[in-house]
């Protein structure tokens, strides 16, 4: 009878195991969304149990996921705005930069425009723009039901979060419970980190930047903060690029002043500290793996697996050291030692 029941729950397992291989297949292009959706909504559990003691979790989820939309089209729409009401002055800087530094060591790393383009900055800037988007988004339809599924799928997640991990973990023994149950929470440590830390650190810059430009001076100090807040949220590179950005065009106005102070001063206040101490500090806080491993997750997982690989990099990272604890705390146990004996 016990030989027919373990069999007869192999069955089951091989038929609920199929049909989930063939969602993946069937729905591979919505992995992505999926995937960026699930690392919110673990991001963002900690905020809907809190809530869900108020109200109900339906309730909950629905009222985050709102909140997320709206933040993210008031973002989105400001930001727009703040660019393309500037994208004379933008386009100015380009010019400037490209000019500037024409027929020195810098202009094999400079884009290169005809003289039409180049004549007309703004247009460029515009074209190319939209000419990424359009890259981006070759289909539109397709598009927009993935913006739909990925807040669904938040919705969801939410509120089904729980149950679905209860109702996986619920048949393991302790030992292997107890080792999923550590590796789920570095995962949804590093991904809170991740997430959460990047965003405020956008914040932050942002909001660091505006004093700092309006005291440097310069026309639009808004547009500015702005270009620097964004780039923030680009992992690793984007805030120092932008600063280097800036220092150069200064040079090529002959701002050579407003230049050193943007890479002597800006640099370290809009992007160092943040960088080596308030993003370390507030992981090492969440995570308990060094900040460098992070770094090494990122740099090897958006490479070979795109921008879903900023999530799944660091967390692969966090689940190996996490792994490796459990294996050396394993082999410390004399019970292990007498079997191995």
């Amino acid at each position: 009878m016990d030989t027919f029941r373990e069999s007869e729950k192999q069955h089951l397992l091989l038929l609920i195991s199929s049909i989930y291989i063939m969602c993946i297949l069937v729905f591979w292009p919505l992995v992505t969304v999926c995937i960026w959706s699930a690392a919110l909504a673990i991001a963002l559990m900690p905020l809907h149990i809190h809530l869900s003691r108020i109200v109900k979790p339906s309730i909950s989820a629905a009222f985050i996921t709102l909140w997320v939309l709206l933040i993210t089209l008031l973002v989105l729409s400001v930001s727009a705005n703040i660019l393309f009401s500037n994208i004379g002055h933008i386009g100015t800087m380009v010019a400037s930069l490209v000019n500037g530094f024409k027929g020195t060591g810098f202009s094999a790393f400079l884009p290169t425009f005809t003289e039409e383009q180049f004549s007309h900055m703004p247009d460029t800037l515009v074209q190319l723009l939209l000419h990424e988007l359009l890259s981006l988004t070759t289909n539109v339809m397709q598009s927009v039901l993935s913006i739909l599924i990925f807040f669904l799928s938040l919705s969801m997640l939410l509120y089904y979060g729980n149950h679905i991990w209860n109702t996986i973990t619920r048949t393991l023994s302790p030992k292997i419970f107890l080792a999923v149950h550590k590796m789920a929470e570095i995962s949804a440590n590093t991904i809170y980190a991740l997430i959460i830390v990047q965003i405020s650190a956008g914040i932050i810059s942002f909001l660091l930047a505006i004093p700092f430009f309006f005291f440097l001076g310069v026309d639009k100090p808004l547009l500015y903060a702005t270009m620097i807040g964004l780039a923030m949220l680009i992992p690793l590179i984007g805030a120092q690029i932008m600063i280097l950005f800036f220092a150069l065009y200064f040079m090529s106005i002959g701002d050579t002043g407003v230049a050193l102070i943007t890479l002597v001063v800006g640099y370290p206040l809009l992007s160092g500290w943040i960088d080596f101490y308030y993003r370390p500090v507030i992981m090492g806080k969440r995570v308990a793996i060094p900040p460098v491993m992070m770094m090494i997750g990122i740099f090897a997982g958006v490479p070979f697996t795109g921008i879903v690989g900023f999530i799944i990099g660091p967390v692969l990272i966090a689940l190996a050291v996490t792994g490796y604890k459990i294996l050396s705390e394993e082999a410390g146990n004399p019970e292990y030692q007498i079997s191995r004996g």
